[in-house]
């Protein structure tokens, strides 16, 4: 019986013909010839992301139709590129294309924070993390309380107001650990405008969901992230709209993500449980 040889893996000229024609017009246009491409992996909302190899350098693309679901948020990183241009890669080319609209970053070099009990990538986060709480919010930038406000009943959100930028979906996949042990954040897609300390929050919340208990969690928050242990009884109000958010995450996502909103959901629950047991 004649075997079928196995299909090979896409060229880089087969993943760069496989762009629209406008965007490869508009990326060229702006950097000059695409001499390699290459499928990134991280990331969950942009249609397309790529690793570009043009003369003398790398960039990574982004690029989203613009009848797409998560096309705004491709709006909302280019608006905020300009404050987070210290603590993030920067956009150099921005625009739309045919029906697409695209982001063209730097690429910065580095792997996925471990963020498991223990890991020094902790101390890395909490660094560029105590330099975000000190950015103000841009005009324009959706305030915590109000996207969460569905999610706020019985509860007073006001403790959650603030003017500082915050990041609301850090996870190991959007903190770049660079090779000299610095963070920079990625994926700016849904920023927050609220307490300075929200950003902590959402650090925790994953601390959890990667192993760590409550308890080591937020001693470890009291000594690196100062701002957290300033918030008090507001962060009881924080995790319990995490919590919500979560199940609500959990009953309406597609059912390959079903089993992972489940696990980060027992995390909240088991952090709620923490700060309100007594």
């Amino acid at each position: 019986m004649a075997l079928v040889p196995d299909r090979p893996p896409l060229t880089t000229s087969t993943v760069w013909s496989g762009v629209p024609q406008p965007v490869r017009d508009a990326v060229e246009a702006a950097v000059g010839p695409v001499l390699d491409a290459s499928e990134a992996a991280a990331g969950r909302t942009a249609h397309l992301r790529l690793h570009l190899d043009v003369p003398g350098r790398r960039l990574f693309l982004k690029a989203t139709p613009h009848s797409h679901r998560h096309a705004p948020t491709l709006d909302t990183e280019a608006r905020l590129a300009p404050a987070v241009r210290a603590l993030a890669p920067r956009l150099l080319h921005h625009g739309t294309a045919g029906a697409w609209r695209w982001l063209l970053f730097e690429h910065v070099p580095g792997r996925a924070a471990d963020l498991s009990p223990g890991s020094a990538d902790r101390d890395a986060a909490a660094r560029v993390l105590r330099r975000l709480a000190n950015l103000p919010a841009p005009a324009a930038t959706l305030r915590v309380e109000d996207r969460w406000a569905h999610l706020g009943a019985g509860l007073d959100l006001g403790p959650l107001a603030g003017d500082r930028l915050v990041h609301t979906d850090l996870n190991e996949g959007n903190i770049l650990i660079q090779g000299d042990g610095s963070a920079v954040l990625l994926d700016w897609a849904r920023p927050g405008f609220g307490a300075g300390w929200l950003s902590a929050g959402f650090l925790l919340a994953q601390l959890i969901d990667a192993g760590t208990p409550p308890a080591e969690a937020e001693a470890w928050a009291d000594r690196a992230l100062p701002g957290w242990a300033a918030a008090g009884g507001a962060a009881d109000t924080f995790v319990t709209v995490l919590t919500r958010r979560r199940a609500e995450q959990a009953a309406t996502c597609r059912p390959e993500r079903r089993a992972e909103r489940e696990g980060q959901l027992r995390s909240a629950m088991t952090w709620h449980h923490f700060r309100t047991r007594t």
